[in-house]
C-alpha cells in the first residue's frame, strides 16, 4: 500500500478529501503510526515517546521511515509479550483513564485500526481518481 502511494499518488497523498472530513492520507498514515506509538510503547511498555505532528511529514519517504520505526517497535512488543501473550498491561491512555487490557488484547487493537484505516484509505485514493492495488494479504 506504501509503495502505491507513493508511486501511484503522487501529491494527492496531503490532499484533503471532503468525504473525510477533510483529512488526507498522509494524516491517517501518519494516525496509524501514533496509534502503534500510543498502545504499543507508550501503554504497553512504558516508553513514552512522543507523536508525530503530520503538518511536519512532506513525503512518502519519510512516512515509510515512520512505518520502519513502527514495525521496530512491533517487533519489540511481540519480543517483550512472546512469552505470555494474556500477560495484564495497566497504564494511562491520552484522556487520563487508567487502563488494564492484555497484550493480546492491545496488540489485536492496533492491528484492527490499522485496517479499519487502510480501507478508508484505499476509499480516499479512489475519490480521488487513483485506482488502488487488491490489498488483500492472503490468494488463493
Amino acid at each position: 500500500m506504501l509503495s502505491f502511494i507513493k508511486d501511484g499518488v503522487g501529491d494527492d497523498f496531503v490532499t484533503p478529501v471532503v468525504a473525510f472530513n477533510d483529512k488526507s492520507i498522509i494524516y491517517l498514515l501518519t494516525h496509524v503510526a501514533d496509534v502503534y506509538k500510543h498502545w504499543l510503547a507508550n501503554f504497553g511498555m512504558a516508553m513514552f515517546l512522543p507523536y508525530t505532528d503530520e503538518r511536519t511529514v512532506t513525503g512518502m519517504d519519510e512516512v515509510m521511515a515512520l512505518y520502519a520505526e513502527t514495525d521496530d517497535l512491533t517487533n519489540s512488543f511481540i519480543m517483550r509479550f512472546n512469552a505470555d501473550i494474556d500477560e495484564l498491561i495497566t497504564g494511562k491512555i491520552v484522556s487520563g483513564k487508567i487502563v488494564t487490557a492484555t497484550a493480546l488484547t492491545v496488540f489485536t487493537h492496533v492491528i484492527t485500526h490499522e485496517f479499519h484505516h487502510k480501507g478508508q484509505i484505499m476509499s480516499m485514493c479512489r475519490l480521488l481518481g487513483h485506482v488502488p492495488p487488491d490489498t488483500d494479504i492472503i490468494r488463493t
